[in-house]
């Protein structure tokens, strides 16, 4: 409620009237239907992660949800429409930071050149100049058709299914990530890390509101992510689902939960 206020000069903001969102703390789902995307349950999410959010669903159920499962096609390309978007995105936004007027600037140089390529090396990390790169890679001439472009149509066909998906459901529910936290360094494989975000990157990707709270444990005692999203501007519907399975005292009670938090 005090970030969602609309400001006139901020272009990515709206005017909204219904903006009470503590009166969605409701203990009651009664009625409302809830959506699994069977895409959400492939290969490659951990077992007890699955276990977590099912047995999440169904407390929802007994509380008087109405849980279903559905396809959500083209999900799978969400994660590299994603990266191609974002790093694209990285590459344009970040171009300003050359150490004149924005940024980092390095100690000694040679020239204004000089200047540029030592203070972005030494200014940017590792993962920010992979994604540079990337982004500059897909927006170059040839490729952007191919890439840049390609991931823009995507996204809004991804869009498209997740609007079929709210012509059914209330909200859509799913965890949070295939494993728990990862230990030890995640950028050690780029690749394994971009795939952690395979559940979370179509909220970003279709502009969608959603929320993630823990469901449970993993054998290390690490906590398991539960997400719900919902429709456009519906974030009632989510903080409603959330509260109401926050309130069954489930994850709570669990000895290694108590434990973890201790």
């Amino acid at each position: 409620e005090v970030i969602s206020s609309w400001d006139q000069k901020d272009s990515t903001s709206i005017q909204r009237r219904d903006l009470d969102f503590t009166s969605a703390l409701l203990d009651d789902v009664a009625g409302m239907k809830i959506g699994i995307p069977r895409d959400y349950f492939d290969d490659g999410l951990d077992a007890e992660v699955r276990a977590a959010v099912l047995e999440a669903a169904d407390i929802l159920k007994e509380r008087g949800a109405q849980v279903g499962w559905f396809d959500l096609g083209l999900v799978k390309y969400a994660v590299p429409a994603y990266y191609v978007i974002a790093c694209a995105e990285a590459s344009s936004n970040l171009a300003r930071f050359d150490g004149v007027k924005y940024g980092y600037r390095t100690g000694e140089y040679e020239g204004l050149h000089h200047m540029y390529k030592k203070s972005r090396s030494e200014g940017f990390g590792l993962e920010v100049k992979r994604r540079i790169m990337l982004g500059s890679f897909v927006l170059s001439s040839g490729y952007y058709d191919a890439y840049y472009l390609k991931a823009l149509k995507t996204r809004t066909l991804l869009k498209q299914e997740f609007d079929k998906a709210f012509s059914r459901y209330d909200v859509i529910l799913g965890p949070t990530a295939p494993s728990t936290a990862p230990l030890g360094s995640s950028l050690e494989d780029p690749m394994k890390m971009y795939l952690g975000d395979i559940y979370t990157v179509s909220v970003n990707l279709v502009g969608l509101p959603g929320i993630s709270v823990p469901c449970g444990v993993d054998p290390k005692g690490l906590p398991i992510g539960l997400q719900l999203i919902g429709d456009c501007f519906q974030e009632k519907k989510i903080i409603r689902a959330a509260y109401a399975f926050e309130q069954s005292g489930t994850y709570r009670r669990s000895p290694l939960a108590c434990g973890a938090i201790e």
